[in-house]
């Protein structure tokens, strides 16, 4: 399987928040859409087959509105990352045990939605900087937010029956799960 570079990794770091930036406002769009397009074809071959461009100009004087092939984009770019690896290099920042954890590939989950932002949290974490963390542990939260919901939107029925498949019959594992269950059950109301 085709592992992404750690350069290649280190430039959809660059460009991930600038998306975000872009996603707030028209303007800006196109010229950051503009590079990007030239850019991404070359850094992961094939990405732009799944990104259609339809660039919409409301007003007259406007610049055209490239936020949603931007939004495209960056799915785009969190679904490649969910299905090719990213180099163990791009770990050498991490100063403790979780290198390993961003290592995991997160493909084995079939909540498609819960799998980007698993992967959009490891770009931020790989980051030095401390407010790229705090958006990787709130993408993280996103992510544990969802997982409350995978068996209904009874988010205490869904926990509880998220620790039973999780404890996978150990009534020891099950017993202590729902210790710390008793935090998060709190959040859910």
């Amino acid at each position: 399987m085709r592992q992404i570079k750690k350069e290649v990794y280190e430039e959809i770091q660059k460009d991930l928040p600038k998306i975000e930036q872009a996603m707030s406002s028209r303007n800006g769009s196109w010229n950051l859409w503009t590079k990007l397009k030239s850019k991404y074809p070359i850094l992961l071959p094939g990405i732009m087959a799944h990104v259609r461009q339809s660039a919409k100009v409301s007003s007259v004087g406007l610049e055209a509105d490239f936020r949603p092939e931007l939004t495209q984009l960056k799915e785009a770019i969190l679904a490649y990352l969910i299905v090719h690896p990213v180099e163990e290099e791009s770990n050498e920042k991490i100063e403790n045990k979780a290198s390993e954890q961003l290592s995991q590939s997160t493909s084995e989950s079939a909540d498609e939605i819960g799998n980007k932002k698993i992967e959009e949290s490891k770009v931020y974490i790989r980051d030095n900087d401390s407010d790229k963390k705090q958006i990787a542990l709130e993408k993280i939260w996103d992510g544990f937010e969802r997982l409350k919901t995978v068996y209904g939107e009874d988010k205490k029925k869904s926990v509880k029956e998220l620790i039973s498949v999780v404890s996978k019959g150990s009534i020891k594992t099950e017993e202590l799960l729902n210790l710390n269950n008793s935090y998060f059950l709190i959040e859910t109301v």
